[in-house]
């Protein structure tokens, strides 16, 4: 089986590195970008099997970024992951094709869970 590629796109430099930390515990490969721009152009060049998105980034915004990556990567599901959610961005994210809509702060396990079951993987280490 080949092993899982994510994309972690967040400027916040502890979040990537506590979220990939967190997440290659699972036996899957992470790859980080900060900026929306610089995580589209790693989209487009790579296969990913999961996108976690902040939706606060520098110059264009998680939102923006979700509805140009569901464009030329529709196949490829996106979790969003924020600490300025509302009900009304939850319902949007939604609507534009996320598959997800995560709090911050969140546990590791947490996150570990919903990326397995994102993933369809088989029981997340605790």
């Amino acid at each position: 089986m080949k092993e899982r590629r994510l994309l972690i796109v967040d400027d916040e430099k502890n979040i990537r590195l506590t979220l990939a930390q967190s997440l290659r515990s699972l036996g899957v490969e992470v790859e980080t970008a900060v900026y929306a721009e610089e995580a589209l152009y790693k989209l487009a060049q790579n296969d990913y099997d999961l996108v976690l998105l902040d939706l606060e980034l520098p110059g264009m915004g998680g939102m923006e970024m979700l509805r140009r990556a569901k464009r030329t990567r529709p196949d490829v599901p996106v979790m969003i992951i924020t600490a300025y959610g509302t009900q009304e961005t939850s319902e949007e994210a939604l609507s534009l094709g996320a598959v997800e809509f995560v709090q911050k702060p969140f546990s590791s396990k947490e996150i570990r869970e919903r990326v397995s079951r994102v993933l369809n993987l088989t029981s997340p280490p605790s």
